[in-house]
């Protein structure tokens, strides 16, 4: 039962003395001596050690089995809670644990404000229970009596001592025996605590004080002290040096005895502080002649107290390295707008404008050159996506560019038309790159180049090179057939027994090759074409030549992200003969296209071994790519001298399609042949094989055998096809000599008449004719007289004729003039 002790009811009525001798064996002289106790403990002890042998002596004082003392507090919240200065014999498990609400890692705080203790805090009153079961019947049943004693000073609970298990239970008479006791040690507690917090303040204080001097010594400014009539009182400066005089000879003087010539600027500062209480600042060069110093003065006003009147503080720093990187800043600056006008001038005569990207922004940048080229004024605001300047047959590629720069960080580099607001067409080269921050893309930046003149001068170039190839064709025609009947007839009269004048022949003989030999030099429309190429048979490291081209070539593809590899196989010799720079040119000229059209995936080189014997092998030279890829009917084409993809790729990729026409021309130059695989956006494979002569073996050809044309063809037919007469009078007297039987003709289409109504064993024609072309000749041959072998004698050597001859399969061709004996040696491998 909860006993409320002031109210004369308990659970024994008992007199006040038979209470405290029946329940604690002690006398009231012993409350008075602990009392007295606790004046002289304060003295020797700290408050924890009062605190725990006052709660053992209350203990044995009341009979209790156990007690805690403790001092109220409050959280962060203003709830108020126990914090527990001594415990004895209370013996801690999960119930007490939870009754007291205990935070035992902070030290035992009791929280719990519903219990007996919560009441003694909360309302200030002693609390006496002796059936705790009962009186807190939502609590765990803890203790068997309770007795709890506020501790105050002046009317404030400050802490609480309780008692637990006095056997027999606590009677009320206890209360104001142990009062005194509590009230004593809240004041003695009371009074050691401001004590404490006296000295705590003083030593702060002091510290203060001695940190505040330490600082203000230690400052780079020096600061100086006045009072109202602007007398210097204190100066703080941790290197004397600094001072314009000794600190003896500022103190107790006027400030104004020391600025010289800004006494009017410093009175002025200190009269509007005074007045406001503003804080001011000045800026002034060093008073002293030849210093080239400046100086920063603040001034701050400290208001007046009990104990000091108002003071003005002034802190000056030496401002001189600011002065002089401000004046460098300047500098840079100036530098900065003169480098600008110097790159828009720049800009203005390369014709380029640049644009940036801000993708942290989203904000768009344009130099002046592009709006000039774009034909706007400058206020209009620049766009990133700006197709709309550019020619519909021509967005696709830029689109396609902006977007793998966007989404894969892909530099672009095409030239595209351009059109301006005003609707001027010109061409451009456009170029955009990722720009990165900390290995992240904040931004991306570009140029524009108005390369109208020089674009049209290109396409110019690329149609005068047309004309000159189709004027070629026609002078090549145009001056070879007559000089092969000079050659021609030179050569029969030669060969004639008792010919007159033999040294004139042999001078026409000469001359006539001499002509030819300018005549193709004139004629060459490549580097293969432009002189005689004799391919070298000397050994080299097949291994090494293949490495170094792909090593040339990994800095380009890594670049773009591929992979560029290449594979030999085993059986592929290291040492061959050969001529390694042609077909190091044939390797660079493929790897190099591959690269340039692939953007992403991978590039390989593959040797593979197809036939080999003890003195030569065949190896086949495979290059793949994952690139653009070719459109099947675009194939065919690629070949040719000038000729690329189409005109997107030209536009895109640049170049000017001869790389691959000098590729088949050396590769046929080593007797092979050159052969594309390929679909568009998925790669594209060459291939082609050469034979190479083994280290040991002969790397010459065996030399020529002369052929004796006498008899050669007897009992043979042949048809002569030529429009023109001393060619095929020099052809018959040609064919005469060995014994074949010849029939002649002007053109395809007497040919064909004749072929109709006679077989013959092979047929010889010239392409250029009236009527009927060697080109549509040839179809007939195959399909009236399939048995027939063809030789092509023509006096078009260029690229369009031999490769016009490979597609009608003619394998057999002289180029007009001709040796005879060449043509015998061709004829040989005919004869029955």
């Amino acid at each position: 039962m909860l006993v409320n002790p002031f109210s004369g009811n308990s659970s024994r009525s008992l007199p006040l003395e038979d209470g405290i001798d029946d329940h604690t064996g002690f006398p009231q002289q012993k409350a008075l001596d602990i009392i007295t106790t606790l004046h002289t403990s304060f003295a020797d002890s700290k408050p924890a050690q009062v605190c725990q042998a006052l709660l053992l002596e209350l203990i044995t004082l009341t009979g209790s089995e156990g007690g805690f003392m403790g001092a109220m507090e409050k959280d962060y919240f203003h709830e108020s809670y126990l914090e527990v200065q001594a415990i004895i014999n209370i013996h801690w498990h999960a119930n007490v644990q939870q009754y007291f609400g205990a935070r035992l890692e902070r030290g035992q705080h009791f929280t719990n404000m519903d219990s007996l203790f919560g009441k003694v805090l909360s309302e200030g009153e002693p609390v006496l229970s002796n059936h705790p079961e009962k009186d807190e019947p939502h609590q765990p049943a803890i203790f068997r009596a309770f007795l709890g004693i506020p501790i105050c000073h002046h009317g404030e609970t400050i802490g609480m001592i309780g008692l637990v298990n006095k056997p027999g239970g606590y009677h009320p008479a206890l209360i104001p025996l142990l009062q005194p006791i509590a009230l004593t040690y809240g004041a003695l507690l009371h009074t050691y605590r401001t004590q404490c917090s006296r000295e705590s303040l003083e030593m702060t204080n002091q510290q203060l004080v001695t940190e505040l001097h330490a600082f203000t010594s230690s400052l780079d400014d020096i600061v100086f002290e006045l009072d109202e009539n602007l007398i210097f009182t204190r100066i703080w400066c941790n290197q004397q040096h600094l001072l314009f005089f000794p600190e003896e000879e500022i103190l107790g003087k006027c400030i104004m005895d020391f600025v010289g010539e800004h006494a009017n600027a410093f009175l002025q500062l200190t009269d509007t502080l005074l007045r406001t209480g503003d804080a001011q600042y000045y800026e002034y060069a060093d008073i002293r002649q030849d210093m080239p110093y400046w100086y920063a003065v603040k001034m701050r006003l400290m208001p007046a107290s009990d104990s000091s009147p108002r003071r003005v503080l002034l802190f000056i720093q030496n401002i001189t390295q600011r002065k002089r990187s401000e004046l460098e800043l300047r500098q840079v600056n100036a530098d900065y707008a003169r480098n600008i006008q110097i790159l828009d001038i720049t800009q203005q005569m390369a014709l380029i404008g640049g644009w940036e990207f801000s993708l942290v922004t989203g904000q768009v940048f344009w130099t002046k050159q592009v709006y000039t080229l774009r034909e706007l004024p400058e206020n209009f605001t620049a766009i990133y996506n700006d197709l709309v300047f550019y020619h519909p047959e021509d967005r696709h590629l830029l689109e396609e560019a902006q977007t793998q720069l966007l989404r894969h960080h892909q530099p672009y580099c095409i030239d595209l038309r351009h059109i301006s607001a005003k609707g001027t067409v010109k061409w451009v080269r456009t170029t955009g790159i990722p720009v990165f921050h900390q290995d992240k893309v904040n931004a991306f930046r570009g140029i524009i180049m108005d390369i109208d003149k020089q674009k049209k001068a290109e396409i110019e170039l690329e149609n005068a090179a047309r004309s000159r190839s189709e004027f070629l064709s026609v002078m090549s025609h145009e001056i070879r057939t007559p000089l092969n009947a000079i050659i021609g007839i030179s050569g029969i009269l030669h060969d004639q027994p008792g010919t007159p004048h033999p040294e004139l022949l042999q001078n026409l003989h000469f001359s006539a090759n001499h002509l030819l030999g300018l005549v193709n030099d004139i004629l060459d429309l490549s580097k293969i074409e432009a002189g005689k190429v004799i391919l070298e048979y000397i050994p080299f490291d097949l291994h090494d030549l293949i490495q170094g081209i792909t090593g040339n070539y990994q800095p380009l593809a890594a670049a773009k992200g591929l992979q560029l590899y290449t594979r030999i196989d085993a059986g592929v010799p290291q040492q061959v003969q050969g001529d390694p720079v042609r077909l190091g040119q044939i390797l660079n000229n493929l790897v190099n296209n591959a690269v340039k059209f692939t953007n992403e995936g991978y590039i390989s080189l593959e040797l593979l071994p197809e036939k080999s014997d003890n003195h030569h092998v065949n190896i086949c030279f495979k290059i793949t790519d994952t690139g653009i890829g070719i459109q099947s009917e675009l194939q065919d084409r690629i070949f040719d001298t000038f000729v690329q993809g189409d005109s997107a790729t030209t536009r895109e990729y640049g170049g000017t399609g001869l790389g691959l026409s000098i590729t088949r021309k050396l590769v046929e130059l080593m007797n092979s042949h050159i052969s594309v695989e390929s679909q568009p956006q998925q790669g594209t494979t060459f291939r082609f094989s050469i034979t190479f002569a083994l280290p040991g073996a002969s790397t010459k050809p065996a030399p020529a055998t002369t052929i004796d044309p006498a008899n050669m063809l007897t009992g043979m037919q042949m048809l002569i096809v030529e429009d023109n007469k001393i060619n095929r009078q020099v052809m018959q007297l040609q064919l005469n000599k060995t014994g074949a039987a010849v029939t002649l003709a002007v053109n395809g289409k007497e040919a064909v008449a004749k072929m109709k109504e006679q077989t013959f064993d092979g047929v010889m024609l010239d392409l250029h004719m009236p009527e009927m072309n060697g080109y549509e000749t040839i179809p007939w041959i195959r399909r009236l007289q399939p048995d027939a072998f063809i030789i092509v004698l023509t006096a078009d050597i260029m690229p369009e004729a031999t490769e016009q001859l490979r597609l009608l399969e003619v394998k057999d061709m002289l180029p007009k003039p001709y040796k005879a004996e060449d043509l015998y040696r061709i004829l040989h491998r005919y004869k029955k």
